[in-house]
Order: C-alpha cells, then structure tokens, then sequence
C-alpha cells in the first residue's frame, strides 16, 4: 500500500495523469472565479446603484430614472450570473448554451453602456461618463474571458 493511498488519484506522484488533473481543476478554478466575479460584480454594483439612487445622479448629472434602470439591470444580471456560479461551485456545471447566453447578456450590456454613454454625454459629469465607459469595457472583457475561459470547461 503506498503512504498516499488515502489520497487517492491526487497521492500519485509523478503519474503522467497528474499534470492532466492538475491542468484540468486549475482551469475549472478560473472558470469558476470568473463566473463568481461576474455575477459578484454585477450584485455589487446593481445593489449600489440602486441604494446611493439619488446621490449618484446628483454625481453623474443623470436622471435617477437612468440610475434606477442600471442598478435593476445590473441585478436582473447578477441574478443570473450568480445562479451559473452557485452551480459551478457545487459541482454542477452547466451547459455551454447557458454560458453562451452569458457572454451575449455581457456584450448586449456593452452597446446598451455606448448608447448610454453617447445619449448622456452633452450633460453628464466626468464622473458619470467614466463609470458607463468603465463598466462597458469592464463587462466586455468579461464576456471574452468568459468565451475563452468558461466554455471550454462546460459540457456540450
């Protein structure tokens, strides 16, 4: 009996199936973090959104319309995300139409900040046009990560 045997496949030392296993919980780890800094972002920002309402439209020259838009979609998203990486955590991950689906939410979100950004631009603060730009670019190297990352390690 080897000394590691209670560790199972991962007290092989030196077994050529390591480097796999090792390389294949490594990119599951990624995954999952990017699935749970999507969804952790999106929360984060929509639930800030929507309690800093009236100050952040003062700092944005925004409508609290507008703000109150961003932070409910923001949740509406972080919902979702969150949901894939609740399911990733516990082992079950889902398919790759739902990431698809994902990486389409996230660059839907890119053009839906530009048209926000061009619309508001006469009248916003600089602080309102870098959180809109900041936040489209932030979302859309998401969804390439997410493309690039994420998919690969899901199911069919």
């Amino acid at each position: 009996m080897n000394r590691h045997s209670h560790l199972g496949d991962f007290g092989r030392i030196g077994h050529p199936s390591d480097r796999f296993n090792h390389a294949a919980a490594r990119e599951r780890v990624r995954a999952r973090t990017l699935l749970w800094i999507d969804g952790g972002a999106a929360g984060l920002g929509g639930i800030t959104m929507l309690v800093l309402q009236a100050w952040l439209a003062r700092l944005y020259d925004f409508p609290v319309n507008l703000v109150v838009f961003l932070g409910i979609a923001n949740l509406t998203y972080a919902t979702y995300s969150g949901t894939l990486a609740i399911l990733a955590t516990l082992g079950k991950w889902p398919r790759r139409p739902a990431i698809n689906l994902l990486v389409l939410a996230n660059l839907l979100w890119v053009i839906v900040c530009a048209t926000v950004l061009v619309t508001v631009w006469p009248w916003a603060s600089i602080f309102g046009r870098i959180h809109v730009a900041f936040e489209s670019l932030f979302v859309g190297v998401l969804a390439f990560a997410e493309y690039r990352w994420v998919r690969p390690v899901l199911r069919r």
